[in-house]
């Protein structure tokens, strides 16, 4: 199976970086398209595989397409291109939905919610699949993505949902454990940030593989660390006061933010039509 990619943003140099890594494709078999050639030469020193020399290219030797363009990019770049019906196309946009893109491919099409800790092969992938995408075609796209870390299959309606929990969550856990350790540090200021950081960053780790290693729930969890009328107890219920309220803001703010980049897609396909 030749896989391409087009668009080497940080979502397409994770699939190259990571599908190499995993060793599930050679990078022989894949092959890129770039804008700016450069780049893509410079990353291919590192990952020797084709270097298209149009996007074209990539779409006609390529089995399953990647597109990793920036979301209000995807349609005019895949309007450009002649794509075979075979074609699995695959785009990793936010906001361009499954209906999208079948106005710009009749033949098979996938969303995925990528996230940056497949460089790593930890974390998970998203996808939701059209109706043309046959049984092959979806082992295939698991196959790859389980390779990235773990695939998830969801409806595309609870998908954005769902992206806030895998693709936007290390950054948004990044962002809590940075005022965690300040918070810390204006505690006890000789303790030091980096010291906070660093203890704060061994026991996510080690808080995740015992979650995983021995399938706890969180709440299991919770349970074995919070004593009766303990800190962690105490904390906890510190944390209940904000915690829900602050989370269901995220998930509010998200919702505006996935609504508008969606009324931005359709006002492409309204604009396109009226060219027509």
């Amino acid at each position: 199976m030749v896989i391409g990619i087009i668009g080497l943003g940080n979502i397409g140099q994770m699939l190259v970086k990571g599908l190499s890594k995993s060793r599930v494709v050679s990078p022989s078999d894949m092959i890129v398209f770039n804008r700016s050639r450069d780049k893509a030469a410079e990353l291919q020193r590192l990952y020797p595989f084709e270097l298209a020399a149009t996007a074209q290219e990539t779409a006609d030797k390529a089995d399953m397409l990647f597109i990793c363009t920036k979301p209000l990019d995807v349609l005019p770049v895949l309007r450009e291109l002649t794509l075979p019906a075979r074609l699995h196309l695959v785009s990793v946009a936010a906001g361009v939905s499954l209906q999208d893109l079948e106005t710009v491919h009749s033949g098979p099409v996938s969303k995925v919610i990528p996230t940056v800790t497949s460089e790593e092969l930890r974390g998970v992938s998203l996808f939701a699949s059209n109706r043309l995408v046959n049984d092959t075609q979806r082992d295939s796209l698991r196959l790859l993505l389980d390779a990235l870390g773990t695939a998830e299959e969801v409806s595309e309606e609870s998908i954005e949902t769902a992206t806030i929990l895998t693709s936007s969550a290390p950054g948004l856990i990044a962002g809590i454990l940075e005022a965690f350790a300040q918070a810390a540090v204006r505690t006890s200021p000789e303790l030091g940030i980096d010291t906070a950081r660093r203890m704060l960053t061994e026991t996510l780790a080690g808080t995740s593989l015992l979650l995983k290693g021995q399938e706890l729930g969180f709440n299991q969890l919770i349970e074995r660390v919070a004593t009766k009328g303990g800190i962690t107890e105490e904390g906890l219920a510190v944390l209940g006061r904000t915690l829900p309220q602050a989370f269901d803001d995220l998930f509010a703010m998200t919702s505006e933010k996935h609504a508008l980049l969606k009324q931005k897609v359709q006002a492409q396909i309204i604009d396109r039509k009226g060219e027509q």
